[in-house]
């Protein structure tokens, strides 16, 4: 029957609630429009409540049921990805379908983790690895990144420092990105950290800010937290134009200046699209990670319109041509190990996206629906 070839699953149903919130164990509350009626409100229901409400016997097997009534998100380990025709072992999160997020310094499991949006699973934490990188952030920051298509996500870490400072602009979105990424790294490690002693942070970090002309706000760095690393972004503004050009070479010389073996170069170069750019500065740039012993990871993220990102997604072509050149690295994680381009990224899943941070995935929910 249908619930059953939906496995973890939930069912809308029309909201029942009057001037009250709906929200609870049972049920969660859809806050956007939704078909049929768009107008009338729904909530998202527990596969028990919505046979209660039917008035007739729950007809799955106490096992099904038991099943149903848990969380229907997924780890995105790449452990659990289908790979050459063998099907995806998948790990689903082990709370109750409608949970309060979990802390993150509390799994259930020794061998577990909690995901930085609050989801327990009892499988290895896939944002900390064998593989560590120097993560190179190009930002624009010019004159366009001042404009308020894309703000902060509220609830999101750093937001209301960041939508304190005046940052309700692309550039803000950009920084809450960052900070994201930033804390969701530093909690999988503190985490892991609290059973297994002290692990020192692998990863380097550098920021080059870049308009007309190109600033390294950060270098390098392996201890600064994550409020500190967004303090050194936060006095930067919007300003005058822009130029691909100056910010690819200002980010190979940051490569090779502190070029180190023990580390797999990223870029994601962050902007509006804004801007022309030569090939000959992204193929300078790749080549010269290739010939230092690492092929450039490069992801290009556009925060404008589509119209506007032809160069965005000729700079990760580029730099996916040359890193085809490559021998393959053992250590590479397959989320961090492809050049990519993505537009209009939202501020909670720059981790996912790039790293392959501890995010969970949720599965397309079910949309049986009783009139």
């Amino acid at each position: 029957m249908m619930c059953a070839a939906l496995g973890r699953h939930t069912h809308v149903g029309y909201c029942r609630a009057e001037g009250t919130v709906c929200d609870g164990p049972q049920l969660q509350h859809i806050n956007s429009r939704m078909l049929p009626l768009p107008d009338r409100p729904k909530d998202y229901i527990s596969h028990e409540l919505f046979w209660e409400r039917t008035g007739f016997q729950d007809p799955y097997t106490k096992e099904e049921q038991t099943d149903f009534a848990k969380c229907d998100h997924l780890s995105q380990g790449p452990e659990h990805e289908t790979s050459q025709g063998v099907a995806a072992q998948q790990s689903y999160c082990t709370l109750p379908m409608f949970h309060e997020p979990q802390s993150i310094t509390q799994p259930s499991s020794a061998q577990g983790y909690v995901s930085t949006d609050g989801h327990d699973f009892a499988c290895k934490n896939p944002s900390v690895g064998h593989q560590s990188f120097h993560v190179i952030f190009v930002i624009d920051r010019s004159s366009s990144m001042s404009s308020s298509d894309r703000q902060p996500q509220r609830g999101t870490p750093g937001h209301n420092r960041i939508r304190n400072r005046g940052y309700t602009n692309r550039l803000g979105t950009v920084y809450s990105a960052l900070y994201s990424f930033w804390t969701a790294r530093h909690a999988a490690l503190t985490a892991l950290a609290d059973r297994r002693g002290t692990l020192p942070r692998n990863d380097a970090y550098s920021v080059i800010l870049f308009n007309s002309t190109a600033h390294i706000a950060i270098a390098n760095d392996f201890t600064a937290s994550p409020d500190e690393l967004l303090d050194s972004l936060l006095t930067h503004e919007p300003a005058f134009g822009t130029c691909f050009d100056v910010a690819l070479r200002r980010a190979q010389g940051v490569l090779e200046n502190y070029w180190s073996n023990e580390r797999s170069p990223v870029v994601i170069f962050l902007s509006d699209g804004e801007c022309a750019v030569s090939d000959n500065s992204i193929y300078d740039l790749a080549q010269k990670s290739l010939a230092l012993g690492k092929a450039l990871v490069f992801h290009s993220v556009s925060f404008g319109p589509n119209a506007a990102s032809y160069y965005l997604r000729r700079m990760a072509d580029i730099a996916s041509e040359v890193q085809s050149r490559a021998p393959p690295n053992p250590l590479a994680d397959p989320g961090a190990g492809t050049c990519s381009y993505t537009e209009a990224i939202d501020t909670i899943r720059l981790a996912e996206t790039f790293l392959g941070f501890a995010a969970s995935l949720q599965k397309q929910r079910g949309s049986l629906i009783r009139a």
